[in-house]
């Protein structure tokens, strides 16, 4: 399995396995805390080879940076088709998020699991400004 996308956006949205992504970012400023970001999403394109067609459990987390869960995590099974190609598969995963609450300022993370093995993390700064 490869991760051709995992990124933050202001917005994502899956169109018939075409995935829309619209502002990117590592970072929010808020002039204090705690604070509420509005909303925001996480996309995701993972590209399976023909030996690992089949059904995958995945999960998404976002810790603080002591580990702490900020929310439930997010669970899922996802079944990859036989790639017609004969090569690969290809899936996407667009999570959205409204009113996520930060108590204070840090690093977070966003972390995605496949079958239960740790796969990548993503940051994400939430500052003080000025």
């Amino acid at each position: 399995m490869e991760i051709e996308i995992f990124t933050l956006s202001d917005f994502a949205q899956d169109n018939n396995s075409k995935l829309t992504i619209v502002g990117t970012f590592d970072s929010i400023q808020s002039k204090q805390f705690p604070t509420t970001h509005p909303a925001c999403a996480i996309a995701c394109r993972l590209r399976f080879s023909a030996k690992e067609s089949g059904s995958h459990d995945f999960k998404l987390r976002l810790i603080d940076d002591k580990s702490k869960e900020m929310i439930q995590p997010i669970e899922g099974n996802i079944n990859i088709p036989a790639p017609q190609n004969g090569q690969f598969s290809s899936i996407n995963i667009v999570v959205n998020f409204n009113q996520l609450k930060f108590e204070k300022s840090g690093r977070y993370s966003f972390e995605l699991y496949i079958d239960g093995d740790w796969k990548s993390g993503l940051p994400l700064f939430l500052n003080q400004a000025g």
